[in-house]
This record gives C-alpha cells, structure tokens and sequence, in this order.
C-alpha cells in the first residue's frame, strides 16, 4: 500500500461501496479459519444488499467479493486484509497491524484504517546515498521493500557526473512531494551531509556505505530510529494540542469538529485509534445518533468521513492508542484549527 492507493481509494464515490477488514496472519497463506470469516463476512454483506439494490447489481458485487476473496486465498499475508469493492472499482490492500473486523456498506470506502498506519507511521523510507548510487525502500514494522523503477536505484554513470548532487536531489523532492513520508538516510558523513538537508523529513542516519547493505540488515539498522520517532508523535500532538486551546484555536468532540472539518479549519486532527461512531447526517450537516445502524441512511462511521475530509482539505491527523488514555477529558477526539 502507499499513498496513491489510499488517495485513490478515497475518491470513489458511489452506492454501494463495500469495505470488507478481515484480520489475517502474517506470512502465511489464509487458514480456513480465516477464509470462512471472509465468506461468512460476505453473506452478511448479500443479505445487507437484498432488497437495497438491484439483484443483478448484488449479484455482480458479491461475485466480484467473493472472487477477490479466492485471490487473496493463495497469497502470503500480513497482519490484516482490506477488500474493497463498488459497481465501478475493486482493490486489495494487506496492512501492516491488525484491525476491528468488519464490513461497511456506504457511498465511500471505509480507508480509517489505511489513514492509521500512514499516521502512525508504520511506512516510512530508506534512502541509501553515496556518490555512485543510490537506492530507496519502503519499510513498515516487519519490512523493507526496495523501490525499483525508472526512477530507482540511481546509479552514476557520465551523464550524472557534472550534476549527480542536483539530479539526486531533485529525485528524492519527487519522492517527498509525491508520497510524504519520514525519511531514514543510510550514508558516509560527507554523503549525508551533503544530500540530507534537501529531505525534510529526515528522522535518523545509518552512519556508513549501504550501497550493497542486504534488506534485512537496513531494516534491522533502521526501526530502532523510527520506532523511537513513534514514541514521541502522540506526545508531539498532544502539546500542540494543548497550545491551541490557550491560543483558542482548539475543538473537542466529533459534534463540534464535524462542522468545522466541513470547512476546512482543521489543520490536525487527533483521534483515538479504535473510536468509531455511526452517525446520521441531516441537511444541515448535524450529526445525530443512529438507531439503526444497518440502516441505508446511516453513516457507518462519521470519524473515517472526518479523518478523510482533514485530509482532503490539506490537513494532517494523528491516531493515538486507545489505552493511553490521552484524549480521555477531550471526548476522544480532538482538532487543532487554522483560524
């Protein structure tokens, strides 16, 4: 997964979009256990359907499920699956922690889980630097992948003699402009110095040449670096938090937040990581609760819509562990705002 699916993801919009989050077990293939969870999830999701939509309509979506389901079957998983399927679009996505198993029916995909492990950074990049090559991963809590494309590895040849320092440079701003992600730069002293202070988000060194380094061995050298990075993102928020409110530029509670995110306030949002709320929305954006929450009509879970509306507004959220207690007096989630 990167940022492009999920931004793909979030721009599909038609009924019935359906989102299936099914747990699974890292580097082996389903179980039958786990199978039959993503078929019995499926039926739920043919009786929620019946009588909704039409019956080739149903019929088509569920096969496309079931279908993608099979896929899946065969392949090496991670910590959990998301299955996303609509009359237009389908997609799978495995991701890197677990999550509440569930299916949602709605006009969008249910992404708060993919909005999750960016805003906790579970992905982050690798960037070996030298002044002959240079190559780029993606590596989550389990693993490195290197990037291999037409763009990566950068290798030096006479064409990048006169500008290597520029070129590369002007690579790494694409990947950073492109997909933002903190940044773990693997080099000798005079590379990094050179070349690091064009990544902004740089947020540890691997001191030494890692030109021929094995995966293993960087991402051995690099989650300590952003592991200890992670530690400190709740307690970052939590302090500019606490500054806004002096400053009056604070919001508590989805009732208040909704509104404001409509709007485009919401410069970050902070949210308890397995808050979910169902909610239905009036025509004049107010929320009130669901007393169906099977219902058509109902929102299935109004704070992904917020988190996805921060985002979609130029905005950043932070997600942060339930049992941490942190957003306790603030009704769970929270929102520092531009103005």
């Amino acid at each position: 997964m990167n940022r492009a699916t999920l931004n793909e993801l979030q721009r599909q919009r038609s009924y019935p979009s359906i989102t299936m989050l099914l747990n699974t077990t890292p580097g082996i293939t389903l179980s039958l256990t786990e199978l039959d969870t993503a078929r019995r999830l499926a039926c739920h999701i043919d009786n929620r359907l019946d009588g909704d939509v039409s019956d080739a309509l149903r019929l088509s979506l569920i096969t496309r499920l079931t279908h993608a389901i099979d896929e899946q079957a065969g392949e090496p998983s991670s910590h959990a699956l998301a299955l996303f399927v609509s009359p237009e679009y389908s997609a799978a996505v495995r991701l890197a922690r677990s999550i509440e198993e569930r299916v949602t029916i709605d006009d969008t995909f249910t992404t708060r889980d993919l909005v999750a492990v960016f805003n906790r950074t579970a992905l982050y990049r690798v960037i070996t630097i030298s002044e002959q090559t240079s190559r780029l991963f993606i590596g989550d809590r389990q693993r490195l992948v290197e990037q291999r494309d037409d763009a990566w590895p950068l290798t030096r040849n006479d064409e990048h003699t006169p500008t290597w320092a520029r070129d590369l440079s002007d690579r790494l701003r694409t990947e950073h402009a492109t997909d933002p992600l903190p940044v773990v730069v693997a080099g000798v002293q005079r590379s990094v110095r050179k070349f690091a202070p064009t990544l902004t988000e740089t947020i540890g060194v691997i001191a030494g040449n890692h030109d021929r380094t094995s995966i293993t061995e960087l991402h051995h050298a690099a989650w300590p670096i952003v592991n200890d990075w992670l530690r400190t993102d709740a307690t970052r928020a939590i302090c500019q938090l606490d500054l806004a409110r002096s400053n009056k530029r604070y919001a508590g509670g989805i009732h208040e937040i909704w509104p404001l995110t409509l709007d485009g306030r919401v410069a970050t949002l902070i949210v308890e990581s397995d808050y979910t709320l169902p909610a239905c929305i009036d025509h004049n954006n107010q929320l009130h609760p669901a007393n169906d929450p099977d219902h058509p009509d109902v929102n299935d879970d109004i704070i992904d819509d917020t988190i996805e509306a921060v985002l979609q507004h130029g905005g950043a959220s932070v997600i942060v562990n339930s049992n941490s207690n942190t957003l306790i007096d603030r009704q769970r989630i929270a929102a520092i705002l531009r103005y």
